[in-house]
């Protein structure tokens, strides 16, 4: 694998110069204006009257490059603080524009407009801003590399937006000291695009540039634009200081001791500060990292692998993306209980760097094997957490980089360290590669819990290859990650094995008028083994999927794959489908089916398994949403019922404008179980009912006021009705100041 990985850095340095030349450049810079606009929704010629005026005129999506359906200007000006931007959407039949008041980062099921700016001019990394026509915010990271856009990511600014007799105006105002560039240049030279997402019967992507489908990268196609003149580092200092407090009542099954009672309050700051424009200091004391908002819930029945939940919090969220690698190595909800923590973060020329040091007062980790995963707790004992992420640009095709992660605690570690690359070769094929290695110590009470060893040296690796010119694709990929490979710190629920796989595919295109605008075809085939050579798993599937009106996209699929479990092989079928439409403003229908032959890995034994997951969100009125989500499991063992399991997700959401909503979240699961099929004791019954209410006003994703009320209960063999576990009230308040 080194030499496969050699091999790879070696290519980059002859890889030849993309055919598709840059972005051209705008006419005109972005003019210097003394005073910028107010940010109203409504153009005032005085405040707009000498803006650098761009048009929308191609559809880039989902016809390739046509003119657009609507007319959209585009207007923009600075004025050494701020970067402003105004669009004036035009549309024939203003009453079927899709608006509703949504939270931030929700309304992507309506009208909007907005702007993506590479401020390196590097072509690897992008900020995103988009605004409905109500003024609701949506704010993102764009990774051209891993080709990922991060909506975890919130800066501070401003928007508004205003419906009219004739289309849309939304008006939006970026402090520059939320972007992060080159300062000291006698001009800025950013990539661009400009944007209006215009959904009807379909998605229509209207845009300054146009796009080749052929070409694998996205901000390599970006129209530049000029302007900024000479900005130099200026105080950039955010400060803010958080209020919490919470009172809980908590009782332990069977509640024979009854109640305790718990109330906190407690106050903690974070900072985040410019040291220059490009390199930034985060910094926090006595944080808040309460969990407010309810983690969509997962069936996790028959599953032997940990599930995932996304970081939601906010010092671990500003520059995350300079931690990113084609393998999840920094997953930072891993860090449940800090009460310090600090990072730096920034860019200068070809040379990126991510570092960030935090401590844990309850330590937890994954222990993956080949067929299973488990959490290992050290409980209440502390553990100090640091990672450090460097990338070089070699050329504008190619990058390499370095990545290293620890964690410590008494008679523990995980030290982590790794090499990876990416190269595009030509527009439409890339080549990455990653080789890491880890060495890690568990203390004795993991070690029999766990069966463990008390010293650990474990090896991983990846060499990838994709083609995609828009109309083919295929890819192959060969993973291999050792038995003792630990990456405590990221999130790698599976080891000991090597998989090699083939896969590619094929779509038809199809222009304006068409009842369907892209229908693909594709496949592949995998072979798993473990570190012993033991066969684990060979598959092969094949799918077919489209994009058709009422901007749906269905999906149907198959395949056959045989699998040992427990020392067994299993040979199983699956079926699968996959659809979802959005046929009127506010309403969307999705529908998630799955069914064949599957182990039942309780037992180790063959059975049937059907799977039937629908959801729906319905807008009643401009302000009233109501979200639904459930997922049904059963399995079959020789036709009789081994397990039903109903898991629901309901949400009602009031949101009274852009700033503030009060939401009520039901979440309850209910599983029973034929006990004299299984090989151990297990209940035949449990339920769980989780509530949550919740109010939220925020200013900005800096300045908030939280108050709410959660509620948990459940219920198994030994219980007749549901009964709670814990009741709780809490609040937080936080408030930026910015210099």
């Amino acid at each position: 694998m080194k030499q496969l990985f050699g091999l790879c850095l070696t290519l980059s340095f002859f890889a030849p110069l993309s055919s598709v030349a840059a972005g051209r450049h705008l006419d005109d810079p972005i003019p210097s204006v003394p005073a910028g606009a107010k940010i109203d929704g409504v153009i005032a010629d005085n405040e707009w009257d000498t803006a650098l005026r761009v048009q929308l005129l191609n559809e880039t999506h989902p016809s390739q490059n046509v003119p657009a359906l609507v007319a959209t200007e585009v207007l923009m000006q600075e004025d050494g603080e701020n970067f402003y931007v105004a669009f004036i959407a035009e549309d024939p039949e203003p009453g079927k524009i899709r608006a509703f008041f949504r939270d931030r980062d929700s309304a992507w099921d309506d009208d909007f407009v907005g702007v993506v700016i590479d401020t390196f001019n590097d072509e690897r990394r992008a900020f995103e801003f988009f605004v409905n026509p109500l003024g609701a915010q949506m704010d993102l990271i764009q990774d051209d590399i891993t080709r990922r856009e991060d909506s975890s990511w919130n800066a501070i600014w401003d928007s508004a937006g205003q419906i009219t007799a004739t289309g849309y105006v939304v008006e939006i105002k970026i402090p520059l000291k939320q972007l992060r560039f080159t300062g000291g240049l006698p001009m800025q030279t950013w990539g661009i695009d400009l944007l209006r997402f215009y959904p009807r019967d379909k998605r229509h992507r209207l845009s300054n540039n146009t796009s080749d489908y052929s070409v694998s990268c996205y901000l390599c196609q970006l129209d530049k634009v000029e302007g900024f003149a000479n900005l130099e580092s200026k105080t950039n200092l955010q400060l803010v200081p958080t209020v919490t407090s919470t009172y809980a009542q908590d009782r332990d099954f069977p509640f024979a001791a009854g109640w305790d009672d718990n109330f906190t309050a407690e106050a903690g700051m974070d900072v985040r500060w410019g040291i220059t424009q490009d390199i930034y200091l985060n910094a926090t004391y006595n944080p808040d990292f309460s969990q407010v908002e309810a983690d969509v819930a997962q069936v996790d029945i028959n599953n032997t692998f940990s599930l995932y939940y996304p970081e939601r919090r906010e010092f671990f969220l500003d520059g995350a993306d300079y931690f990113n690698t084609q393998t999840n190595l920094v997953h930072t909800r891993n860090i449940a209980a800090p009460d310090f923590g600090a990072k730096l973060t920034g860019k200068y020329a070809d040379h990126t760097l991510g570092l960030f040091l935090a401590n844990d007062a309850n330590t937890s980790f994954l222990i993956p094997g080949s067929q299973r995963s488990s959490v290992a707790s050290l409980g209440e004992e502390e553990s100090y957490n640091a990672a450090v992420r460097y990338r070089y640009d070699i050329n504008a095709k190619t990058n390499v980089g370095l990545i290293g992660t620890g964690r410590l605690a008494d008679d523990y570690h995980n030290l982590l360290i790794g090499v990876d690359g990416d190269i595009r070769l030509r527009d439409s094929d890339r080549i990455s590669a990653q080789v890491i290695h880890t060495n890690s110590q568990y203390p004795l009470q993991i070690q029999t819990s766990y069966n463990q060893p008390r010293a650990l040296a474990g090896h991983a690796a990846q060499l990838g290859y994709e083609h995609d010119d828009g109309v083919w694709n295929w890819n192959m990929r060969y993973t291999d990650i050792g038995e003792e490979f630990r990456a405590d710190l990221g999130f790698i629920n599976q080891a000991n094995y090597r998989q090699g796989l083939i896969g590619g595919g094929h779509n038809w295109r199809y222009g304006p008028g068409s009842r369907f605008s892209r229908i693909g075809l594709g496949g592949d085939l995998d072979i798993t083994f473990d570190q012993d050579g033991r066969e684990l798993e060979r598959e092969i599937e094949a799918t077919v999927n489209a994009e058709g009106p009422w901007q749906s996209f269905m999906l149907l699929g198959g395949g056959l794959r045989r699998r040992s479990f427990e020392n067994q092989y299993f040979d199983e079928y699956f079926l699968n489908f996959f659809g979802q439409m959005k046929p009127r403003a506010g309403v969307f229908i999705g529908l998630n089916l799955n069914g064949g032959n599957n182990i039942d890995f309780a037992n180790a034994r063959l059975g049937q398994i059907l799977t039937i997951a629908p959801r729906a969100n319905l807008f009643i009125g401009k302000h009233l949403q109501l979200g639904l989500q459930h997922s049904f499991q059963t399995m079959f063992i020789n036709g009789a019922t081994l397990y039903t399991t109903n898991l629901s997700d309901v949400r009602l959401t009031y949101q009274f404008n852009t700033r503030s909503f009060l939401r009520a979240t039901i979440q309850y699961s209910q599983t029973e179980r034929e006990a004299g099929l299984y090989r151990f004791p297990v209940e035949d019954r449990t339920r769980n009912l989780n509530l949550l209410l919740l109010y939220s006003y925020k200013i900005n994703p800096q300045t908030r006021f939280f108050i709410g009320f959660s509620d948990s209960t459940m219920q198994n063999d030994t219980l007749d009705s549901l009964e709670e576990t814990n009741r709780t009230v809490f609040t937080k308040v936080s408030y930026a100041w910015m210099y």
